[in-house]
């Protein structure tokens, strides 16, 4: 980004130019945010529901085995 605004700088371009340019390329930035933002929700999300299932499973065979302990005693 920095060094778009020095070739421009150094080219010689109106301050209108420049100022365009600026907002482009913050638009563009702001855009490829909310993209990665996006994804690492879902993956995050992905990741908590997996982790609470395989919680879930564990804690139902451990209590069949619990359960299957006390009915042979």
């Amino acid at each position: 980004m920095t060094e778009q605004l020095h070739r421009l700088i150094d080219g010689g371009a109106i301050q209108q130019v420049i100022n365009e340019r600026v907002a482009a390329l913050l638009e563009s930035q702001r855009n490829e945010l909310l993209r990665i933002g996006g994804d690492h929700e879902k993956r995050i999300r992905f990741l908590e529901r997996t982790v609470n299932y395989a919680l879930g499973c564990m804690g139902i065979i451990s209590t069949i085995l619990y359960l299957i302990s006390v009915f042979k005693k």
